[in-house]
């Protein structure tokens, strides 16, 4: 019968090779038992009815459908990874803000939510969807402040006060020049789709834990 102890020095071996060299085996074996990272949930949603609310009052996001994209695939996610079973299509919520704003004072986020009957609105407002007119020149970024809003008391439940409050928390995404690069082959649109879907991605990380490996590829499923 082979001795655990002995089955992870084989590990440590396999893993580095078999010229080790100046390597420390106690380091090897650490490495390969170490528990993997984790990114936790910035705030835990209730699984209540929800609906996120992408407000580009600017116009930062361009064209139009690329909110409701980041918007959708953040929803996507939700209700994939954090099993929000109640939620409605973000599309909703931008039709039903446009229809309630008037012209001299905007609708609060609130309002919108109790009028598309859900309990709490994710509220995103970009501050920036940059994408270089020259590929390689620089990263193309996007960055966004988000907010959580219960819907029947008008109250902000997160972030806290602490945490950036009324401003709300800040998420930002990029591709590195590489991977821009390698993206633009794929089309004049492909650049500021995967943006769109990586922000969306991003936004929806904010409410539940992630889990990468010790090479910072992020865990099946998580």
């Amino acid at each position: 019968m082979i001795r655990p102890v002995r089955i992870l020095l084989m590990l440590a071996f396999l893993a580095v090779g078999t010229q080790l060299g100046g390597c420390n085996i106690a380091q090897a074996v650490e490495t390969l038992t170490r528990p993997d990272p984790v990114q936790e949930a910035k705030y835990e949603l209730p699984n209540r009815s929800t609906v996120i609310m992408f407000d580009d009052y600017y116009s930062i996001v361009t064209p139009v459908r690329v909110r409701r994209d980041i918007a959708e695939e953040a929803t996507v996610v939700l209700m994939e990874y954090a099993d929000m079973t109640d939620m409605i299509s973000p599309l909703d919520a931008i039709r039903m803000a446009h229809k309630m704003d008037k012209s001299v004072e905007r609708v609060a986020i609130h309002e919108v939510g109790r009028a598309l009957g859900v309990e709490q609105v994710i509220y995103v407002e970009p501050a920036a969807f940059t994408i270089p007119p020259i590929v390689g020149t620089a990263e193309p970024m996007a960055a966004f402040r988000v907010k959580v809003i219960d819907a029947q008391t008008g109250k902000r439940v997160f972030p806290a006060d602490d945490d950036g409050g009324a401003a709300g928390w800040p998420v930002q995404v990029s591709l590195s020049r590489e991977e821009a690069s390698r993206i633009a082959s794929e089309g004049p649109n492909a650049i500021r789709q995967e943006l769109a879907t990586k922000s969306g991605d991003a936004i929806a990380r904010l409410f539940f834990d992630t889990g990468y490996s010790q090479h910072g590829n992020r865990l099946l499923g998580l």
